[in-house]
């Protein structure tokens, strides 16, 4: 066992192990909320629809009712042309009038053909919109339920993420300046693993591994972790090394 004087590897250790705890609560409470994720996520998307399709249905009322002012006043045209018939006083301009009110008719069956079709467009437009707005509220009612069932569960891991945080933040202030930077700094790259421990066994001191990457040490890395109260790091990792004698018995298996 390391003498007792020997401080930052025990402090390394018991922050390490704060850090697994809070991974594990993070983990838990992402489990409980995962649900609630994906609905709040699709409750966004059907949000998003609604108002794309309201939209929509405002620009094909604003073009139906331009139509039907269209067709309104070309039938007044061609009414007047048609009252107009009975002052005509030569044939040509009879039957001048007459091919203005042909033409004025194929224009007003176009504009009325374009106008059933928009309606026709709306009311397919309508059903849509009902039908999102029925998944809507099916969709929020179901995440008010959900929340409702996992409220307490998830106040519950809340208060013990806080509490752990707490335990860290008092945890950090015991291990020494530049430890603690280089633990940070690895614990970027090796998420929840910055510490390895040096698996061995004693009656077999030729096979030495480092317990993160299970590349070879030697002898001279155990040796100086019994001797000397530094951070010592894996040749070809780069993660803090540890005796397993000196982690916590309840250290995190992920360590």
């Amino acid at each position: 066992m390391p003498p007792h004087e020997f401080t930052i590897l025990p402090a390394l250790l018991a922050l390490h192990k704060i850090d697994g705890e809070l991974q594990e609560l993070s983990n838990r409470r992402h489990h409980l909320v995962k649900d609630q994720l994906a609905l709040q996520h699709r409750i966004t998307e059907l949000q998003a629809a609604v108002a794309e399709t309201e939209s929509a249905e405002r620009k094909l009322q604003a073009t139906i009712a331009a139509h039907e002012l269209d067709m309104k006043a070309r039938q007044e045209h061609v009414e007047k042309m048609r009252q107009s018939l009975n002052t005509t006083k030569t044939n040509k301009e009879y039957s001048a009038i007459l091919v203005q009110i042909s033409t004025d008719k194929v224009e007003l069956d176009k504009v009325e053909t374009a106008a059933l079709e928009l309606m026709d467009q709306q009311q397919k437009n309508a059903q849509n919109l009902q039908n999102l707005r029925r998944q809507l509220d099916a969709a929020q009612a179901t995440l008010a339920g959900a929340q409702q069932q996992n409220a307490a569960q998830v106040a519950a891991v809340d208060d013990e993420l806080q509490a752990c945080r707490e335990a860290r933040r008092q945890a950090m202030a015991k291990v020494p300046h530049e430890a603690l930077r280089q633990y940070e700094r690895i614990g970027k790259k090796y998420p929840g693993q910055a510490l390895a421990p040096v698996d061995y066994q004693e009656k077999d001191l030729d096979t030495i591994t480092c317990g993160g990457c299970f590349m070879s040490l030697n002898i001279e890395d155990i040796n100086l972790l019994r001797g000397r109260d530094e951070v010592r790091h894996c040749h070809s990792c780069g993660r803090i090394l540890y005796l397993p004698e000196m982690a916590p018995h309840d250290l995190p298996s992920s360590v």
